[in-house]
């Protein structure tokens, strides 16, 4: 790879909702703690930097002005450049952002190759520069690559899009056409298949060739990302063999976190955590913060600060879809929410405290939980959440 034309466009505009309450409008997920020394954001910086891309040809894509901000404190002690950071209309979508950082490209560097990243991404293991040097290749000579990877779990399998290909020898294919996101005996069918990848969302391609199939690039605004690739057309797929992550969930983000070795609980967030009797449940306290849980089972429990009240979150770690629907409500009703608020819970209280009026306590798929937050004289917050040892009860 020459990195003198080697330039990385990370799109980080979106909101995370799955991720909530740790993702909230505040602190989008792209730009959350993902372990002790990098956000989202910072990660997949990290990633690029150690394959050889230079800091200064990372370009950062936001849609709000509370996204920039968040986007300068946490990238520029990253060697990113403040002008590399760019602020968009949400309304453009995801595509356009992409079309937008190659005009960016090309008017800095003609012979620019564009790798486009989402920012909530883990990525681990051998074979990633391997794959990214592929898929740089085959665009230097005028490619469009999208880079994929073999996975083995039927649930990630029925939650990405899959590129189907001409089963050939190597790991460099053309792209014959793509499923999204199937049902679970289309998904099984197509992992059996052995001629289909797992979109990973990273994409490589001359920033010319992007500019001059969408100009101009107000035109294209909305357009949804099938009908984008679909225009691009004669697509090539870079097939890696390293470990990739669409951490879109409280699930998936406990799956890439360290456990410990017995229960297999894993704590995140710079506050304090205490637990007892807690098996394979995902702990998130913020900075500042207390948390202790007793009971847990296969649970996410999140205790954080939005805006200025404290909000907790008990859930299963699998309910992705009702915490979105959870975070939508959220959104929608902030100002009127009542220390109680469900969704497939039942038989939780939440005891009364000196922050009762203030609290906002969410539940979901979980039961019998009792919650009591207090903010001590010192002004720190804690919470203890406990469940009946005996979960029969």
């Amino acid at each position: 790879m020459d990195p003198r034309h080697l330039w990385v466009a990370v799109i980080a505009g979106g909101q995370g909702t799955r991720l909530f309450p740790i993702s909230h409008p505040d602190c989008p997920k792209q730009f959350c703690q993902l372990d002790d020394k990098n956000t989202f954001i910072q990660k997949t910086i990290e990633n690029f930097k150690a394959i050889g891309v230079k800091p200064t040809q990372i370009i950062i894509t936001v849609t709000s002005p509370g996204q920039k901000a968040l986007a300068m404190e946490q990238c520029l002690p990253r060697g990113i450049l403040s002008q590399n950071i760019i602020q968009l209309d949400p309304k453009l979508g995801y595509p356009v952002n992409m079309i937008r950082a190659a005009e960016f490209v090309r008017d800095i560097d003609p012979d620019g190759i564009v790798i486009n990243t989402p920012s909530d991404q883990y990525i681990s293991g051998e074979g990633f520069a391997d794959t990214i040097e592929t898929a740089v290749t085959g665009a230097s000579q005028g490619d469009a690559v999208i880079v994929g990877v073999k996975i083995g779990d039927i649930v990630t399998a029925m939650g990405c899009g899959h590129a189907i290909y001409d089963k050939e020898d190597g790991f460099y294919h053309t792209v014959n056409s793509f499923v999204e996101k199937p049902e679970r005996h289309i998904a099984d069918a197509i992992m059996r298949s052995g001629n289909s990848a797992c979109n990973t969302g990273i994409n490589v391609w001359p920033a010319k060739l992007i500019c001059e199939k969408f100009y101009p690039h107000e035109a294209y605004a909305g357009i949804s990302t099938d009908a984008f690739m679909a225009k691009i057309g004669n697509l090539k797929i870079a097939v890696g063999t390293f470990r990739w992550y669409d951490c879109g969930t409280l699930d998936s983000l406990y799956a890439i976190s360290a456990k410990t070795p017995n229960h297999k609980n894993a704590s995140l967030g710079g506050g304090i955590i205490e637990r007892s009797d807690c098996r394979r449940s995902l702990f998130y306290a913020s900075e500042g913060m207390e948390l202790h849980a007793s009971g847990c089972e296969d649970d996410a429990v999140v205790f954080t600060v939005i805006g200025e009240r404290p909000i907790i979150v008990i859930a299963k770690r699998a309910e992705s879809q009702k915490i979105k629907l959870l975070a939508e409500d959220y959104l929608k009703h902030q100002d009127i929410l009542t220390e109680d608020f469900s969704m497939g819970a039942r038989n939780n209280i939440v005891l009364h405290s000196n922050i009762s009026k203030e609290l906002i306590a969410g539940f979901v798929g979980v039961k019998n939980y009792v919650v009591y937050v207090e903010r001590r004289a010192d002004g720190r917050l804690v919470a203890i959440v406990s469940q009946p040892i005996d979960r029969t009860v």
